[in-house]
């Protein structure tokens, strides 16, 4: 049985994990975390390529339960090294689409295309069509408030399609395949973090609108998911490191989490208003290290008064009874969706 390798190179870890295909279901071979030198991802290229690839290698070669053997490997991009954007095209066949997508790219995330990879999918929606008055009002609201921060969705109209697109920097893209083929890794794709993490912890066929949070140490991610599809990705400069070991009271945490939520009220307000109309955001996933934060399950719920969990991305592994730390079982969100991508492919 082959195993396919998950790899979540991140703040200052890397994280592999092993799993295997097995029908519905995936059986664990092996995972395992490590430091790296902090703070290597860049918008054009990740930085201490030799130094994570070793680590990486000698990762894989002590994780447990097993050492991991296989070659084939996911990895993972952050929302802050990434430009994206959800938008309506008229109804194309794939052939229409494929040569389309590149001047709606170049227009919409305002990118040189030569200079970027990109991919994108045509995602099912729930989201309900604009009447044309309805197209007219939102039209005029747009060319009043301009978002620097994120492309002007199109709003669905009816006889439409929807996209999400995402690009990256070639220079980016070649320097992560660089690294892997340095570990001794054969890259298998390359997806970008809040996919991965959704892939790990919602159900196929669960299509309700939530939150998901990556508490990374040192930034937190915020996107919008519609089931496993991505609508929205942003990203706040901040992160959790300071605050794993102090035991902050609710209140306390409230003040110092001020910029996710002011961030998480911006996407949700994104979402619910232009890219989704008419489509409200039922609940808040957490991931990431922050999570072993006590009590941060209240400090979101009280803040924001959606339900809020933290992800479960082992629910559908099988780990033969090896006893994953608690204060890793919810860190391997994006690592796990990593390996369950190649394995669904």
């Amino acid at each position: 049985m082959n195993t396919t390798i998950g790899i979540d190179i991140g703040y200052e870890t890397v994280k592999v994990i092993g799993l295997e295909n097995h029908g519905k279901r995936w059986k664990l071979r092996g995972m395992n975390i490590a430091p790296i030198p902090a703070n290597s991802w860049q918008t054009d290229a990740i930085l201490n390529q030799d130094a994570i690839a070793q680590t990486v290698i000698e990762t894989l070669k002590n994780a447990k339960p097993d050492a991991i053997n296989g070659k084939r490997a996911m990895f993972a991009l952050p929302e802050s090294v990434i430009f994206s954007g959800t938008f309506a095209m008229p109804l194309l066949d794939k052939e229409e689409l494929a040569q389309a997508i590149p001047f709606e790219l170049a227009d919409k995330l305002s990118i040189n295309l030569e200079e970027f990879y990109f991919d994108y999918e045509v995602v099912t929606t729930k989201c309900k069509p604009l009447s044309p008055a309805e197209l007219e009002k939102l039209s005029k609201a747009s060319a009043k408030t301009k978002d620097s921060k994120k492309p002007e969705p199109t709003p669905i109209e009816q006889d439409a399609m929807t996209v999400f697109a995402v690009a990256a920097k070639k220079t980016l893209i070649e320097s992560v395949v660089s690294l892997a083929k340095k570990a001794g890794l054969d890259p298998a794709g390359i997806d970008i973090k809040p996919g991965a993490i959704a892939r790990a912890v919602i159900r196929q066929g669960d299509e309700k609108a939530r939150a998901i949070i990556d508490l990374g140490a040192g930034s937190t991610g915020a996107s919008i998911v519609e089931g496993q599809s991505i609508r929205v990705t942003s990203t706040v400069p901040w992160g959790v490191k300071a605050l794993l070991d102090k035991g902050l009271g609710v209140e306390q945490l409230r003040k110092e989490f001020a910029a996710v939520f002011d961030e998480l009220v911006h996407v949700t307000k994104f979402f619910e208003n232009r890219v989704c109309p008419g489509t409200t955001i039922e609940e808040i996933i957490l991931s990431g290290s922050g999570t072993n934060i006590p009590q941060i399950i209240d400090v979101f719920q009280q803040e924001t008064g959606l339900p809020s969990k933290i992800g479960e991305p082992f629910g559908n592994v099988d780990t033969d009874h090896y006893p994953i730390k608690v204060q890793y079982s919810h860190t391997f969100s994006d690592a796990v969706g990593l390996a369950m991508r190649d394995n669904d492919a």
